[in-house]
């Protein structure tokens, strides 16, 4: 402990030098060199920070905390300590475990009182709390006043000396901001809260704290420092003012926050495509992506919006949107919305997020109202005060986009950079989905060709048989029996005719019209085929064999009856039908359908346009 004489001038300056010794001390790792660059001594937090004795550095060249790349710069770094050039800054150094160690440190010249340099000064400090020793003398302060950001306040609070780097830190001139309160440095809800009282309560106590601060700077400028504040003593051991000592760690905390951010998104990017190929639902995966999205950048609302065709017209799907219905309308049309469409379906584009759309670009602005494309906002709907929309693209082609709105501190570059993954993540996410889509279409356009006839439409003889083979084999117990089951064969009267008359493409628009005027006729449950050529197979199910040959019947009435039309001709057309209800006797379908093929040609024999 210092104490101060408060009736001696010159003591008052002597004991305030060795107070701020003490506190340099106590905040920094400190070392000494001779001009050859030979550690003469070192403080314990040095040592600490490096991890060796004092007998295993002192007398050792610099070059020892050095690795071999910077070691073969440091006659060119040494010569410009020597020159009288303050070197500072963030510098990576090895440890006595061959370790990195960073460190923010200065290298400054010691003089005597002749002006002659007879050393080098290097201060240092990691980020971790330090208890501070006391510094040798009056170059090691002056050293430090000139690297590092130093200001004093009085017990109250209030600034009494502010140096040129900390000015410089905040954007302050020396004079307006002395005499000022610290609390014109703090953000607001730091000084409104009972933590601020608490801060300097404990200083006026005696106590050391340091860490890591946010603080304000002239015109709002945030900025962040690794500070100590320092209670002085004077000679009674009554403390009469905090000294600061700071260094800028803006660009730190800033990559801190990139990098946790990007570590956020790593997890979003990863439980999203976890979520996707467990269950490859899209707009599941775009609401698990929103929420943590806002959370992330500190924004209100926003939206993830799919882009989709019909026709010629493009419509953005929005299946995550934050809920801004602020009144019944809107509650109704968002509610109408989500069950009509599993989503929002947007056809206007002459808007903000529109301009994303429209021209596959990057929409950022914090004044919306004078942005060009704004169209400002529905009466009611929350104000936007500041807006990013980024486009979703696959191989440079917009797919979809992201939105989101009202972040306070507004967007700027590097949201969007930190953002870039997980819309590529997205894109990757609707290819692939897009992908699979076309996939199951062709899948089921092959499987729908394979069992189905070209001509037609209908289910083809392979498919009909398949279908009926399963019918019949598990129905076919005594308490599911088929026996009101039929089976009618149909063919068309005298095709080849119609053929050799009207030609083959007349030939296969009666087939087409056939089968559609049939078609119509049985139910969704029954299972109307081609077999081939000009013949038919229809299985009725749950149908009496009586009731069969009525239905048989009034469609062999409805095609004579029908106007079967092919370019400028009138095709007349009938048919003949057998009719073949289920029986036990029967082994398979193909017994059953051979019965039915009988019944046909009765018909046939009784002169066709007959139903047996």
């Amino acid at each position: 402990m210092i104490y101060f004489d408060s009736t001696k001038d010159n003591s008052i300056k002597l004991y305030d030098e060795k107070a701020k010794i003490d506190a340099l001390d106590r905040a920094f790792g400190i070392v000494e060199f001779d001009t050859q660059g030979k550690i003469v001594t070192l403080n314990d937090n040095f040592l600490n920070l490096f991890g060796y004795t004092k007998e295993e550095l002192i007398g050792f060249h610099h070059c020892k905390l050095l690795n071999k790349n910077d070691q073969s710069k440091h006659d060119i770094f040494w010569s410009r300590v020597l020159r009288g050039e303050i070197m500072s800054g963030e510098f990576r150094r090895i440890n006595k475990f061959g370790m990195d160690v960073w460190i923010n440190a200065s290298y400054t010249q010691i003089k005597d009182n002749k002006g002659a340099v007879i050393g080098i000064l290097k201060l240092a400090v990691d980020t971790t709390e330090k208890r501070n020793k006391e510094a040798y003398n009056k170059s090691r302060i002056d050293a430090i006043y000139r690297s590092q950001s130093v200001i004093e306040f009085d017990l109250d609070g209030h600034i009494s000396y502010v140096n040129a780097n900390y000015c410089k830190l905040s954007g302050y001139n020396p004079k307006k901001i002395t005499g000022e309160h610290h609390s014109v440095l703090c953000p607001s809800e730091f000084t409104e809260s009972p933590d601020y009282e608490l801060f300097w309560n404990r200083l006026r106590n005696g106590e050391f704290i340091s860490g890591k601060f946010e603080r304000i700077g002239l015109g709002g400028r945030h900025f962040w420092i690794q500070a100590s504040y320092n209670p002085i003593y004077d000679s009674d051991g009554k403390i009469f003012k905090i000294t600061k000592y700071a260094y800028d760690i803006s660009e730190n905390i800033k990559m801190e926050k990139s990098l946790k951010m990007q570590h956020d998104i790593s997890s979003i990017i990863a439980n999203a495509q976890q979520n996707f190929l467990l269950n490859r639902n899209l707009p599941h995966a775009c609401d698990q992506i929103l929420d943590p999205i806002l959370h992330l950048t500190d924004s209100e609302f926003g939206f993830i919006g799919i882009i989709q065709k019909q026709q010629d017209e493009v419509l953005l799907y929005i299946p995550s949107i934050t809920n801004l219905s602020w009144n019944k309308d809107t509650k109704e049309w968002y509610e109408n919305q989500k069950s009509t469409n599993n989503g929002l379906l947007f056809r206007n584009f002459d808007n903000l997020f529109g301009q994303v759309i429209k021209e596959n670009v990057i929409v950022c602005t914090n004044d919306p109202e004078s942005h060009s494309a704004s169209k400002g906002t529905p009466p009611g709907h929350p104000k936007i005060k500041s807006f990013l929309g980024i486009p979703i693209r696959t191989n440079d082609t917009i797919t979809g986009m992201i939105a989101i709105a009202n972040r306070a501190d507004g967007y700027h570059q590097d949201i969007i950079d930190a953002l870039m993954p997980l819309v590529a993540m997205m894109g990757s996410l609707i290819h692939a989905r897009k992908l699979e889509d076309e996939r199951n279409i062709i899948e089921e356009t092959l499987r729908f060709n394979a069992e189905h006839d070209f001509l037609t439409g209908l289910p083809n003889r392979n498919s009909f048989f398949q279908h009926t083979d399963k019918i019949f084999h598990s129905f076919n117990i005594a308490s599911h029996p088929l026996n009101n089951n039929c089976l009618a064969i149909i063919d068309i009267d005298h095709f080849k005719k119609i053929n050799d008359t009207y030609g083959h493409m007349a030939g296969d628009s009666i087939l087409k019209q056939f089968s559609e005027l049939l078609s119509n006729q049985f139910r969704d449950i029954d299972i109307f085929a081609r077999i081939g050529g000009e013949e038919f197979i229809v299985l009725l199910k749950a149908t009496s064999l009586p009731l069969s040959l009525k239905i048989i019947e009034r469609c062999r009435e409805i095609v004579e009856n029908h106007i079967f039309k092919f370019d400028n001709s009138i095709i007349k057309v009938t048919f003949s039908a057998g009719v073949s209800q289920f029986s036990t006797a029967f082994k398979n379908v193909d017994e059953w359908a051979r019965d039915a093929d009988e019944k046909l040609y009765e018909s046939k024999r009784k002169g066709r346009n007959n139903v047996s």
